[in-house]
């Protein structure tokens, strides 16, 4: 299974890798697997950590700290039972993080700290917790239409012989980098435009067009706001743990950030029309409702 972990830009990640065989975590026959990394580019990435054996199959590395939103694609590979084993996965760098894990461990459900690391029952790993970040991120940007953060993209398009392209998505913010017919272009000479456009500016007027041709403009940029806007991070937090520990929500009422703001726990409303909202939490709801892209959600 091909793995994601995301964390926040300029900080290290630490992965680990688990081979198993029928289910069972299991060691390779000899040694440690070796691990690359590749760039988003598909060449080669920098060199990992030392990769340390866990027991039981479990194994793990660390790949420095990145400067800029991006992810990197790892392959860990090892033989067991003289059979070659690959497990793969991704590391993205966002921009900001969905929410804090302290933040999140401290938040109260009713009258208790469900998410603590110590005096709770069942104890949710960080893994857990940032496993589930990643996933209602992953939701929450397919509602609004676009990121709630800082997020990398690399895409290839059609050259159309004029100097500006649209770019796919939504909330397009800084171009990282362009390659037209193979030959890196300088980054600088272009800019976000109006519309999620890209476009070639040489100082107040137009640059150099797009050639034209088929899938070969390649594009790197940043998309998303550049942090969680109003109550998100809250909303993120709660839909979070709705999700890892369903049964303490069913009779909660009131969910309370470490910063004091409040909300009620409540199921949703079917909206007009038998309208699905996208969480069943009304205040969640709501601001899917003030924030998501095209139009107000039906109410």
């Amino acid at each position: 299974m091909s793995e994601l972990t995301q964390i926040v830009k300029g900080t290290s990640a630490t992965v680990t890798v688990t081979f198993e065989v029928n289910g069972v975590g299991t060691n390779l026959d000899a040694g440690v697997p070796v691990v690359t990394l590749t760039k988003p580019d598909g060449t080669a990435g920098p060199a990992s950590g030392t990769v340390t054996s866990l027991g039981s199959g479990a194994y793990s590395f660390v790949v420095a700290a990145q400067a800029q939103v991006t992810w990197l694609d790892y392959a860990a590979v090892g033989t067991i039972g003289g059979q070659p084993q690959t497990l793969t996965g991704r590391i993205e760098w966002l921009g900001d993080a969905l929410f804090n894990i302290k933040a999140f461990r401290d938040m109260r459900v009713a009258n208790g700290t469900p998410f603590a690391s110590s005096g709770v029952s069942p104890i949710f790993s960080t893994a857990q917790i940032m496993d589930t970040r990643t996933a209602v991120l992953q939701e929450i940007q397919d509602i609004l239409g676009f990121s709630p953060v800082p997020r990398f993209t690399r895409e290839t398009l059609d050259g159309n012989g004029s100097p500006c392209l649209f770019l796919p998505g939504l909330k397009a913010t800084r171009i990282l980098s362009v390659t037209i017919n193979g030959v890196a272009q300088t980054a600088t000479n272009y800019q976000v435009g109006a519309s999620n456009t890209i476009e070639a500016v040489t100082g107040y007027g137009y640059g150099t067009p797009f050639t034209r041709g088929r899938r070969n403009v390649t594009i790197e940029w940043v998309h998303g706001w550049e942090r969680v806007q109003g109550i998100g991070g809250d909303i993120a937090m709660i839909w979070a743990a709705a999700r890892l520990n369903p049964s303490g929500f069913s009779s909660a009422t009131q969910v309370s950030m470490p910063d004091g703001s409040s909300y009620t726990y409540e199921p949703s409303e079917v909206g007009l029309g038998g309208f699905r909202r996208p969480t069943g939490i009304r205040q969640a709801d709501r601001w899917f409702d003030l924030h998501a892209a095209g139009s107000v959600l039906a109410r």
